[in-house]
C-alpha cells in the first residue's frame, strides 16, 4: 500500500470510528429513554418521541464534544509555536532538516511535537520535506501554525539563515498571546456575570414571582362566578408559566452565544447552552416551590 492510499485508509478509518462511537452512544441514550418511559408508565407516543430525541441529541452532543476537543488541541498546539520558533532560531545554518524534526518530535512540544514526529515518518517513507510540512498545516488547520510552517519551508527552500526571522516571529507571537491574555482577563467578569445571571438570577426571580402570584387569591377582586374565575386564572397562570420558560431558554441561549463569541470561539456556544439550559430550568423549578 502506497503512502497516499495509506493516508486515505486512515481517514476513512477515523470517520468509521466516529460514526460507530456516535451511533453507539445514540442507541444507549435511546434505550435508556425507553426504559425510563416504561418505568414511568408514559404513553407510547411520548416514549417514541423521547427516545428518538435522545438518540439524535446524543449524536449531536458527541459531535460537538469532539469538535470542542479538536479546538482545545489546536489551541494547545498554537501556544507552543513561539517556543518552537525560538528553538528553530538557535539551529546553525545548514543543519539537516531531519535533525531539526527529530529534535522537535522528542523535545517538550506536546501535541505539536507529535505533528513533527508524523512528518518525520512521512519523510522516511519518501515524502518531500515541503509536503510533510504542508501536511502539518492541513492537519492542524491553524493560521498561526501555518504561518510558522511557511517560515520553515521558506528557510529550507532558500537555504538562507532565517534565525533572526524565526526569533522576531517568536517575539511577535509572545506579544500577541500576552495581549490576548490581558483581553481575556478584562472580559472574565462580564463572562461570569452572564453565567450567573443566565443560570441563577433570572430563573430564580421568575420562579419566585410565579410562585407568589400563583398563591394569591383573586376571588375578591372580580364579580365573575367562581368556576369561570378559576378557569380564567388557571389559563393566565399557564400562559405566564410558558412565557417565563421561553424567556429563560432564550436568555440562556443568548448568554451562551455571547460568552462563546467573546472568547472568539462561537462553536463553544452549544456546550455552554448544554450547561445553562438544564441548570436554569432546575433553578426556576426550585424557586417556584418556595413558600413565603
Amino acid at each position: 500500500m502506497g503512502f497516499a492510499q495509506e493516508k486515505i485508509f486512515l481517514e476513512i478509518k477515523k470517520k468509521e470510528n466516529f460514526l460507530k462511537k456516535s451511533f453507539f452512544l445514540g442507541f444507549a441514550f435511546c434505550f435508556l429513554a425507553i426504559i425510563i418511559g416504561i418505568i414511568t408508565n408514559t404513553t407510547f407516543l411520548y416514549i417514541t418521541c423521547f427516545s428518538l430525541g435522545s438518540f439524535f441529541a446524543a449524536i449531536i452532543c458527541f459531535y460537538f464534544f469532539e469538535l470542542y476537543k479538536s479546538e482545545s488541541q489546536k489551541l494547545a498546539k498554537e501556544s507552543l509555536v513561539p517556543d518552537l520558533l525560538l528553538q528553530a532560531s538557535a539551529f546553525p545554518k545548514g543543519v539537516s532538516i531531519n535533525k531539526i524534526f527529530v529534535f522537535f518530535s522528542k523535545a517538550d512540544f506536546g501535541l505539536l511535537g507529535k505533528e513533527f514526529e508524523i512528518a518525520l515518518l512521512e519523510i522516511e517513507k519518501g515524502v518531500s520535506v515541503e509536503e510533510a510540512l504542508g501536511n502539518i498545516k492541513k492537519r492542524c488547520k491553524s493560521r498561526i501554525i501555518s504561518r510558522a510552517i511557511d517560515l520553515m519551508i521558506r528557510g529550507y527552500e532558500s537555504g538562507a539563515d532565517l534565525s533572526n526571522v524565526f526569533r522576531a516571529s517568536a517575539e511577535d507571537f509572545f506579544e500577541t498571546n500576552s495581549i490576548l491574555r490581558e483581553r481575556n482577563s478584562a472580559l472574565i467578569i462580564e463572562k461570569y456575570t452572564l453565567f450567573f445571571a443566565g443560570g441563577l438570577i433570572v430563573p430564580a426571580i421568575l420562579g419566585l414571582l410565579f410562585g407568589m402570584v400563583s398563591g394569591i387569591d383573586f376571588s375578591g377582586l372580580q364579580s365573575l362566578e367562581i368556576g369561570a374565575e378559576n378557569s380564567e386564572r388557571n389559563s393566565l397562570l399557564e400562559a405566564t408559566a410558558l412565557a417565563s420558560q421561553i424567556y429563560i431558554a432564550e436568555y440562556a441561549l443568548l448568554a451562551s452565544f455571547f460568552i462563546a463569541n467573546q472568547e472568539g470561539n462561537p462553536k463553544k456556544a452549544f456546550l455552554y447552552a448544554l450547561f445553562l439550559l438544564p441548570v436554569s430550568f432546575a433553578i426556576n423549578l426550585i424557586a417556584k416551590t418556595i413558600i413565603f
